[in-house]
């Protein structure tokens, strides 16, 4: 009986299959987890993109907030289906806010900023969440 046991003891064939049965999930997890990781960042990636590139657009001279929307949309590769971009203006006195149609002391200008503002649900393998950028850009 213990020799039987003895020799059971030091058989090692499959030992690596055992091994990699032990190890196999593991390394699935860290493959699906990092799969996953990367896809969040790359859509946070685009959404940033497109967010520059609508900054680009009035900082090139364009002045239309429509138009802007549309090119940072037109610019978001694989934009999830809720994926939107809105464009908000502001206008400020020195650090006052006013309407953009008012004039400062001085009958100056107000400064103009535009808050250029993207959202969409990021949907990956493991996890599913709302991602949210903006960029503020001064024309004036």
């Amino acid at each position: 009986m213990m020799r039987r046991f003895a020799r059971f003891a030091s058989d090692r064939s499959g030992l690596a299959a055992l091994e990699f049965a032990l190890i196999a999930p593991l390394l699935a997890t860290l493959l699906v987890v990092g799969a996953d990781t990367w896809l969040n960042v790359s859509q946070n990636q685009d959404m940033r993109t497109a967010l520059q590139s609508g900054a680009r657009y009035y900082q090139t001279g364009g002045a239309d907030d429509p138009t802007a929307q549309l090119v940072a949309q037109q610019a978001w590769p694989g934009k999830p289906a809720d994926g939107a971009v809105s464009v908000a203006r502001s206008c400020t006195c020195g650090s006052s806010p006013v309407d953009c149609a008012t004039l400062c002391t001085g009958s100056n200008p107000p400064s103009v900023f535009l808050t250029l503002t993207a959202s969409g649900t990021f949907t990956g393998l493991l996890q599913s969440h709302a991602m949210s950028q903006n960029d503020t850009v001064r024309v004036r």
